[in-house]
């Protein structure tokens, strides 16, 4: 071997060696995805209607989830809920609900939440920083949630305290809160199945 090939092939050692060492680095951490079972979740509201708390549930809502625990930085969840699908037992409620003094359903079908971050809190609990869309208003949001994940299974909970005159539900007499309160609270119980 004469120099001039040797000192070709050994400019060439460090970027083999960095390739290789780049190679043989882990990447950076994925979210796995999820799918929510529908049928084992659920989505409720909770409102004050005079001393009466009134549960409802939204019968209709799709999830798309990615989530890790060790990659929380490419953890995303949206929710679309169908918000024609309200139900609290009762017709006539449900239907001045979803009429445009309040849900609007006839016009805007959908509310989106997105999250925007999680934190972890220890426990399973997470801080939770996000977004809900609503009759075309887009609020901010920061609740707690616990993510429970076991295998392939994976398990949340929790509670978003929402003011629903925030998102222009509720016009008229029911803008004031004396007949319906103005605090929403909105549960989730999610059930999903590793993708």
């Amino acid at each position: 071997m004469n120099l001039r090939t040797w000192l070709v092939r050994a400019a060439r050692l460090p970027a083999v060696a960095l390739v290789c060492l780049a190679a043989a680095l882990p990447g950076p951490a994925m979210a796995k995805d999820w799918v929510v079972d529908p049928a084992a979740s659920t989505l409720t509201v909770t409102i004050q209607q005079g001393q009466t708390p009134i549960e409802a549930r939204f019968e209709r809502f799709a999830a798309e989830v990615s989530f890790d625990p060790a990659a929380l930085d490419q953890s995303r969840v949206t929710v679309t809920v169908d918000l024609g699908s309200f139900a609290s037992g009762d017709s006539q409620r449900d239907g001045q609900a979803k009429g445009p003094d309040f849900l609007d359903a006839g016009s805007v079908a959908e509310a989106v939440y997105r999250t925007i971050s999680f934190a972890p809190l220890g426990d399973d609990r997470y801080q939770v920083e996000a977004e809900l869309t609503l009759k075309g208003v887009t609020q901010e949001l920061s609740h707690e949630a616990t993510i429970t994940i076991d295998g392939d299974q994976a398990h949340a909970t929790g509670s978003v305290p929402i003011t629903r005159t925030d998102f222009g539900v509720g016009t008229g007499q029911f803008a004031t809160g004396t007949m319906i309160g103005l605090e929403v609270l909105v549960a989730f119980d999610l059930q999903a199945a590793a993708r």
